[in-house]
């Protein structure tokens, strides 16, 4: 079936012969001598098209169009007219009818309009299913947690998300910094435009003034064509611009250009660009310490430095860790299609008590892993990634002295069981730091820092 027609004409010929002619092309179709009648159809059956004459008895056609959106926006009008009220046929079309046809046509006009129509319907209901879906995953409700760090964090995106202010949010990989970057553009009055996102590490100069800026063609080499940059691409929303922390020096005075002027140039290229974009930035490392060491450019940190949002650690909010799994479980049970399993308390205790040097996405893919390879609809410490469960034997795991202590230096504590884990690894991947971030499924660079701030080889 094409798709669901309704035809509404006091003309009993045209009616019948085109109700004929449209399910000889395959259409399921009803008809309706008047807009009365017709209204009652739509009430109680979903039709994709209405085809309406413009002049009915008693109700006209244009007043049926306004009943029918109060009715359903999802369902398309298409007006009948003749060539002395085709007038009427635009007004009908700015009170939201999609087309107008002029009678007398061919059956052959009508089903390229029918189809046309039913091109955009499907299109727009794609747009609504992954405005949704992006509402799923960008919105306040998705960003689980009930700590004061993260009850703090959702009350400035409830503060900020409107506002037009630079934001650059902190915190170590695997918090969230994306999620809370998407909360705030998709909670915003930018939520209709583009929110275009980059990682900076890694990525030299050149590549990063091409990705950012685009280029025109033969600026290069390799430059077969012109290219749009990513502010281009994003007038009108939001920037995302990732490890920001690694924008090469010589990079950081062109970005600090578009953040004061509002304005560029294509690389080889001499037209300025003006551009309508926010920006929101991300690191895990503390800008202000770089911009004191000259690491990073202290005039650009100060404009990025607006509204600061330091996202915690997992081990911050040990209390929110129940509620991320069950969010998790949730949320993987429908992607995988199972029946939410039990989970046993042993495997349950490990999860709370481990200190996930990984973050949310650490527990987030230990989640799904046990997922995939629960028995018997339980998921027990069997489940959980190979090595997980011999944590329980390291030393510190679990095992903090804290017997007849009345108070505890916490980043001490934690402290001790960083030191620990990272012993774990280096024993088992015999020093070999990569596989060592591979076992503790963090980056490589994030492991380095860790050794030298625990002053591991001393």
């Amino acid at each position: 079936m094409r798709g669901r027609v309704l035809i509404v004409d006091d003309e009993k010929l045209m009616r019948v012969s085109l109700e004929a002619q449209l399910q000889k092309e395959g259409f399921f179709v009803k008809s309706m001598k008047t807009a009365g009648d017709a209204l009652k159809y739509v009430r109680n059956e979903d039709f994709d098209i209405v085809v309406s004459d413009l002049r009915l008895p008693g109700l006209d056609g244009i007043e049926m169009l306004k009943e029918i959106k109060n009715i359903s926006q999802k369902t398309i009008v298409i007006i009948m007219t003749a060539y002395g009220t085709i007038e009427s046929a635009v007004i009908a079309m700015r009170e939201g009818a999609f087309d107008y046809i002029c009678k007398p046509f061919a059956i052959d006009e009508l089903i390229i309009k029918l189809e046309r129509a039913l091109t955009y319907k499907k299109a727009t209901s794609e747009v609504i299913r992954l405005r949704s879906e992006i509402q799923e995953l960008y919105g306040r409700d998705n960003i689980v947690g009930k700590s004061t760090p993260m009850m703090k964090i959702l009350n400035t995106i409830k503060t900020v998300s409107d506002r037009e202010t630079t934001v650059l949010i902190q915190g170590e990989s695997g918090t969230g910094k994306e999620l809370i970057a998407g909360a705030l553009h998709y909670n915003s009055s930018r939520k209709d435009g583009p929110f275009i996102r980059l990682s900076c590490a890694a990525l030299n100069k050149e590549i990063l003034e091409s990705e950012l800026f685009g280029h025109e063609k033969g600026a290069f080499t390799s430059a077969i064509r012109t290219k749009k940059g990513k502010f281009e691409l994003a007038d009108g929303g939001t920037i995302f611009l990732d490890d920001v922390d690694d924008i090469p020096m010589e990079m950081q005075v062109k970005l600090l250009r578009v953040l004061q002027e509002r304005e560029y140039e294509r690389v080889g290229g001499e037209e300025t660009i003006s551009v309508d974009v926010r920006l929101i930035c991300a690191t895990k490392m503390d800008l202000g310490a770089l911009a004191k060491q000259r690491m990073f450019r202290e005039d650009l940190y100060y404009r990025l430095n607006v509204i600061t949002m330091v996202l915690p650690a997992l081990r911050e909010r040990m209390g929110d860790i129940p509620l991320l799994i069950n969010h998790f479980i949730e949320k993987y049970c429908k992607r995988l299609k199972i029946i939410r399993p039990d989970i046993s308390s042993d495997a349950l205790d490990l999860l709370i008590k481990y200190p996930w040097p990984g973050n949310v996405r650490e527990l987030e893919n230990v989640i799904e892993h046990a997922l995939v390879f629960t028995s018997n609809n339980r998921v027990t410490v069997q489940s959980l990634p190979e090595g997980f469960s011999g944590l329980k034997g390291i030393s510190g795991w679990n095992l903090l002295d804290l017997e007849g202590k009345d108070k505890i230096d916490f980043q001490d504590e934690v402290a001790v069981l960083e030191k620990s884990l990272i012993k774990w690894a280096y024993k088992k991947a015999n020093g070999n730091q990569l596989q060592m971030a591979e076992m503790l499924s963090m980056p490589r660079t994030t492991l380095r820092n860790k050794i030298v701030k625990l002053g591991f080889f001393k």
